[in-house]
């Protein structure tokens, strides 16, 4: 389980950029080469520092969950939100997501007027 990703480039989203600093993935990329005590220790500051960050953006109104303007008056669609997590699905879940997706498309043609 601990490999499962390993081989996978699985990028990053919109959020996870808004939390990541450099200093911060210093920090990570060093966690391998330290004695096994400190590796949790130093994983659990990075987290606590990546929730720390979150709560400031949030707090702050610097960010919204979506990435999105709260604002908006054309909200995300169901469809988008598929298409957004599209990249991060393992083979299961991408065929999930496809099969969703084409429910979607299939209602949006249902509704269409002809």
């Amino acid at each position: 389980m601990m490999n499962e990703h390993k081989n996978q480039d699985i990028g990053f989203t919109e959020f996870d950029y808004q939390m990541i600093t450099p200093q911060l993935q210093m920090i990570k990329a060093a966690i391998p080469y330290l004695p096994v005590r400190q590796q949790k220790f130093v994983a659990f500051y990075i987290r606590l520092q990546e929730a720390k960050r979150t709560a400031e953006l949030f707090r702050e109104g610097d960010l919204s969950a979506t990435s999105l303007s709260p604002d908006s008056n054309n909200p995300a669609s169901p469809f988008e939100m598929l298409q957004a997590m599209k990249p991060f699905a393992g083979p299961r879940e991408h065929d999930t997501i496809e099969m969703l997706e084409n429910i979607q498309l299939m209602m949006q043609t249902m509704q269409s007027p002809t």
